[in-house]
């Protein structure tokens, strides 16, 4: 990682945050929504828009502030500054928080707060979220989590004031300041923890609380009236309210976007257009100034868990036989991806195009997957998330798997019960698709996740549940390197991954494409994230009131 993606100057990282051209205050922002969130609670938020969304709710120690057009510099959000390597060698960080930082029932958060924040992501039943921090205070002890009988203090981290936090790790971490910019760093009062219900109603310290929450219907946000933008350099709080409505298709979100009619003008489509949708949406040039189509750092990834699926060729003719072409056409179409065959997408510091070392093309070539198998025939249990998207992508790529011979089964599972389910050691699954991006700039949280000593009974990031020693030694010591020199090495260990491993098979890469109403102005597709973001967003028209409208002639055109 560069220093210049760090905002080294403490002023970058006090209030209030750049004035956006164009902005008004007022009005009401609609997202269109195809599912509930996976997580509302922060410390099990690690899925994109369900992290989008929490920008507006929560407050983190440090926060990448983005200007819409690619850049992205990290700063102080709760904190000060993006934090301080008190020796210099990467094992002592102390951040201090900002004073008139406020929940939104006037309380002031403490570093109590966070640390307890960062406690709850240790405890097995809210543990879907970022496991780096639990990982690297774990070097420290064994910590059961808040909920457990007379928890102690998390090993590691101190809370010397009311205003200082100070992270003591046994081996150097000098990606802290970035992994501080994830939800576990949010703050939540120990007295209003209500355990996994938390999901329903977090505390808010970001700009918007949560006023109303119908789960599976509809999520309404309102101002926080104790958020202060003087100690915010990243949100605004542009729209009085903003509505979420869930359960409305990603075609249907566009549609309807598209046609503008009532408060659809001001209304954004979160979900990616679906292929034909996608394509009515190109084809018309009125709608280039709100159509976003942009590049993201994601990934489309076929995960293999290599403690069920033990046998490396196996694991290679799966590579082989997969029709990653195939799978992008009934998920995305040829506009919205593009098929990779490297594990670190090609912006991340530390990407080599090397040569694929499990060549089937494109297309898959299930005769050369056969000739792996040797006779076998695998049964192969794939989970998939419900819905119509995410069952066309599994039972294509099953299909392209019993071509080349294996006898591949699609077992169905809710959206929020997905990550949970896979995320845990030993599940039943052999096969899972997961869209993943860095959760910084850099390799090493991608790469990283293949180190087999992270792995736990839950809440697992290692969700190929690899565990060989060599590999985690390679990690540990690429981890310690510089970010310059540690880039070729990351480029060889995605290469030594894919060829003597396959604990994965990358499929394509993913790009955004959706609308937003032209009464709406500051959204954007986060460079980071690769899902639209909302702490800039205005309605233009903000003194219009809402019109009530049915939308049951469009859903039809939806797949």
């Amino acid at each position: 990682m560069t220093s210049d993606a760090i905002a080294r100057d403490p002023a970058a990282s006090r209030g209030p945050a750049p004035a956006q051209p164009g902005a008004r205050r007022g009005g009401t922002l609609h997202i269109l929504r195809d599912a509930a969130y996976d997580h509302l609670d922060p410390q099990r938020s690690y899925t994109l828009q369900s992290m989008a969304v929490g920008h507006l709710l929560f407050r983190t120690l440090t926060m990448f502030r983005e200007d819409g057009a690619g850049g992205r510099v990290l700063v102080g959000d709760l904190a000060e500054t993006p934090g301080r390597d008190v020796d210099g060698d990467g094992r002592t960080w102390e951040f201090t928080l900002k004073r008139g930082v406020r929940f939104e029932d006037g309380r002031e958060v403490t570093a109590a707060d966070v640390a307890y924040g960062i406690a709850r992501s240790f405890a097995p039943e809210v543990s879907d979220g970022p496991t780096y921090l639990r990982t690297w205070l774990g070097e420290n002890g064994d910590y059961p989590g808040p909920y457990a009988a007379g928890p102690a203090d998390v090993p590691g981290l101190e809370t010397p004031d009311s205003h200082t936090l100070v992270f003591r790790f046994r081996e150097p971490h000098p990606d802290l300041p970035f992994a501080a910019s994830q939800a576990v760093t949010a703050p939540v009062p120990r007295d209003a923890d209500t355990g996994a219900d938390y999901d329903l109603a977090p505390v808010a310290s970001g700009p918007y609380r949560i006023a109303e929450h119908v789960p599976d219907k509809r999520i309404t946000l309102e101002r926080n009236p104790h958020w202060d933008p003087a100690t915010d350099p990243v949100r605004h709080d542009h729209p009085d309210r903003i509505e979420i409505e869930l359960g409305v298709g990603s075609g249907e979100q566009n549609l309807r976007v598209r046609d503008e009619r009532g408060h659809d003008a001001r209304a954004v489509a979160e979900n990616n257009a679906p292929q034909a949708v996608g394509a009515q949406l190109l084809a018309d040039p009125s709608l280039a100034d709100r159509l976003r189509r942009d590049p993201t750092p994601l990934i489309w990834y076929l995960v293999i868990n290599t403690a069920r699926v033990t046998d490396p060729d196996v694991r290679r003719a799966v590579a082989r036989a997969v029709d990653r072409v195939g799978v992008r056409a009934v998920m995305v179409g040829d506009t919205q991806g593009e098929p990779v065959h490297t594990i670190l997408p090609a912006a991340t510091i530390g990407h080599r195009d090397y040569p694929d070392p499990n060549p089937g093309g494109p297309n898959g070539d299930p005769a050369a997957a056969a000739e792996l198998l040797a006779g076998r025939t695998p049964e192969l249990r794939l989970l998939s998330r419900d819905g119509d998207y995410f069952l066309a992508g599994s039972r294509a790529l099953a299909d392209s798997l019993d071509r080349a011979g294996f006898r591949t089964e699609v077992v169905e599972i809710d959206r929020p019960s997905h990550n949970g389910a896979l995320k845990t050691r030993g599940n039943p699954y052999d096969l899972y698709m997961m869209c993943l991006a860095a959760d910084w700039p850099g390799a090493s949280t991608l790469l990283g996740a293949f180190d087999g000593r992270t792995i736990g009974p839950s809440g697992n990031d290692n969700t190929s549940y690899l565990a060989d020693p060599a590999v985690d030694a390679e990690i540990e010591r690429i981890g310690r390197l510089p970010a310059e020199p540690a880039a070729g090495e990351w480029a060889a260990l995605d290469e030594l991954l894919m060829r003597d491993h396959v604990p994965v098979v990358p499929l394509f890469s993913y790009v955004h494409l959706a609308l937003h109403g032209s009464q709406v102005g500051g959204v954007f597709t986060s460079s980071f994230l690769g899902t639209p973001v909302y702490y800039n967003a205005y309605v233009t028209d903000a003194g219009v009131p809402d019109a009530d409208v049915t939308h049951a002639d469009v859903t039809a055109l939806e797949d």
